[in-house]
């Protein structure tokens, strides 16, 4: 499996046209089918996903369905699971099962006064109005000699808690997302899609949820498990990157920046991006060695060491490639004044002999075609344009191909403008036959 994120520092560059074509690209190039060595196309913009629109192919499910599923697992479970623990010590004191001083019983009385109401939509369960009738008596029940009141008593010979339980179970096993109901395959291109339509977060609700601990543990969780379906994932992140979903980003195989060198404070836009992403890729792999990760980073790798081992994952940290596509470019002469301003830019930060190895240059396209996606016209222009063609190739070889070589900040303007200027598509076959051999 390999994971690659396209990411720009804002919207209009590209982004989502260049994860198209790359999807594209690869599924060529790699003769992959629904069964065999499948592509994913992930899109990550959880506020305004578009690619679903552009291609018109929706999955039976949506990221909405999935949040609401996810809110289900975290919420409603959660609390079920709570409340059961604390139903079980009630029921065993009213049948004498255990004394009044059980530690059990005080337990479940300090959390049965501590729950969230809030977190529970009481009118979808069966024994909802038993349990809103439950907590509106929290007031009168204190200790456990308030339990044999004759109120609840009577509450509680209406609470089967058996029949509890298996609802209870239901509800755990619905709560869990079937990742093929959110994939849509297009036959027409050869590759699947992730996401969902607009307005994905229409919902309040779940603008506030994606920044809550236990929720985007859950979605990490499945997006995980998203990626693992296929060889490759191209995520498609929304502009200025996706901060709040930091651990996969810092765990992915291959990042591709789209540099935006129409003019000057385009051009420092996107190299603060590669700058802020260098960043957080440091202190990342920084806490992972020394074993300081917390929270959703320690849990995301956690699961990840459990899938490829702890050596693997350390190797993907440790040599993460970042590429670069120049894109909405009139003249080479922008892409070289860019490659300076980045190197002066990493060198003022001490950076450049770190990294003039890493950052490969990957691509150059002209702006007229990867822009414009006004009406959704021309955005899949892979196969229909020989020279854009030939460029998304020349991509799709360096996240296909290992040995693939790649100019990188060290050499010169020169040798960079010259590479990115062959015709991509030369050879491509030869170089594909070799990997395919190599691999068998």
């Amino acid at each position: 499996m390999a994971v690659v994120s396209i990411i720009g520092h804002k919207g209009g560059v590209g982004k989502t046209t260049l994860s198209i074509n790359i999807a594209a690209a690869i599924t060529k190039a790699r003769h992959s089918t629904k069964t065999e060595e499948p592509v994913c196309l992930f899109d990550l913009d959880l506020r305004l996903p578009t690619i679903t629109g552009i291609l018109n192919s929706y999955p039976q499910k949506t990221f909405f369905n999935l949040f609401e599923i996810l809110a289900n697992r975290t919420y409603q479970v959660d609390f079920l699971q709570g409340l059961y623990q604390i139903l079980i010590p009630f029921q065993e004191y009213k049948a004498g099962n255990i004394p009044k001083d059980s530690p059990r019983l005080l337990k479940s009385i300090a959390k049965y006064k501590n729950l969230n109401e809030k977190l529970f939509n009481h009118s979808e369960f069966e024994f909802g109005d038993q349990i809103h009738e439950l907590f509106l008596m929290r007031g009168d029940i204190e200790h456990p000699a308030d339990l044999k009141k004759r109120v609840v008593t009577e509450l509680f010979k209406r609470i089967d808690i058996n029949k509890f339980k298996n609802i209870l179970r239901e509800y755990e096993g619905n709560a869990r997302p079937d990742i093929s109901e959110y994939v849509s395959y297009i036959e027409e291109y050869g590759f699947a899609i992730l996401g969902g339509e607009v307005p994905i977060l229409g919902k309040k609700s779940h603008r506030q949820r994606i920044n809550e601990p236990e929720f985007l543990a859950l979605f990490l969780e499945f997006i995980q498990e998203a990626c693992e379906e296929f060889k490759y994932v191209i995520l498609d992140t929304p502009a200025g990157g996706v901060n709040h979903l930091s651990s996969i980003m810092n765990s992915i195989d291959q990042v591709l920046f789209v540099f935006d060198v129409s003019n000057t404070i385009a051009v420092e836009g996107s190299i603060d991006a590669l700058h802020t992403f260098i960043d957080y890729y440091e202190d990342f792999y920084a806490n992972f060695k020394k074993g300081h990760l917390t929270g959703l980073d320690k849990s995301y790798v956690d699961r990840l060491i459990a899938i490829r081992g702890e050596k693997a994952v350390e190797q993907t940290l440790k040599t993460k490639k970042m590429s670069i596509i120049f894109n909405r470019c009139q003249n080479n002469n922008e892409v070289t004044q860019c490659l300076d301003q980045l190197r002066d830019y990493l060198d003022t930060l001490d950076k450049y002999e770190k990294y003039k190895d890493r950052i490969h240059l990957v691509g150059l396209l002209p702006n007229h075609k990867v822009v414009n996606i006004t009406n959704n016209r021309g955005t899949l222009f892979y196969g229909k344009d020989k020279t854009l063609s030939g460029r998304m190739d020349a991509i799709a070889k360096s996240i296909i191909d290992p040995n693939y070589t790649c100019p990188t900040l060290i050499y010169s303007n020169a040798e960079i403008i010259s590479s990115l200027e062959k015709k991509s598509n030369f050879g491509l076959s030869t170089t594909l036959s070799r990997i395919a051999s190599s691999l068998s």
